[in-house]
């Protein structure tokens, strides 16, 4: 995702962790779950040692409290979707809802 110039010259985004995740699923034509939302953010999720298993713990946990948040918020919907080797939780936008 790109940033402003003036976000450049601050050393700062203005963009929060919740609003890179809705920007991602107002974009995507169909529901995603969270391993698809981590990495369309480009969390490097790639198990290669110990720091690099807590960095992809941790970029799940960041992105799922994101997740919390909008649901709560009522930006995003959630829904539990049964399959064959489990149960899996997808998000969607809510038509309407999404303000930027």
């Amino acid at each position: 995702m790109s940033i402003s110039n003036e976000e450049w010259n601050a050393g700062r985004t203005a963009d929060t962790i919740e609003m890179r995740v809705l920007k991602i699923l107002t974009d995507s034509k169909t529901p995603l779950n969270v391993s698809n939302i981590v990495y369309a953010l480009g969390y490097n999720t790639a198990v290669k040692d110990l720091g690099s298993f807590l960095s992809g713990v941790a970029g799940y946990w960041v992105v799922q409290s994101a997740l919390d948040t909008l649901v709560k918020e009522r930006k995003i919907e959630a829904r539990t979707i049964k399959q064959p080797i489990g149960e899996q939780v997808y998000y969607k936008a809510i038509a309407g809802k999404v303000l930027f």
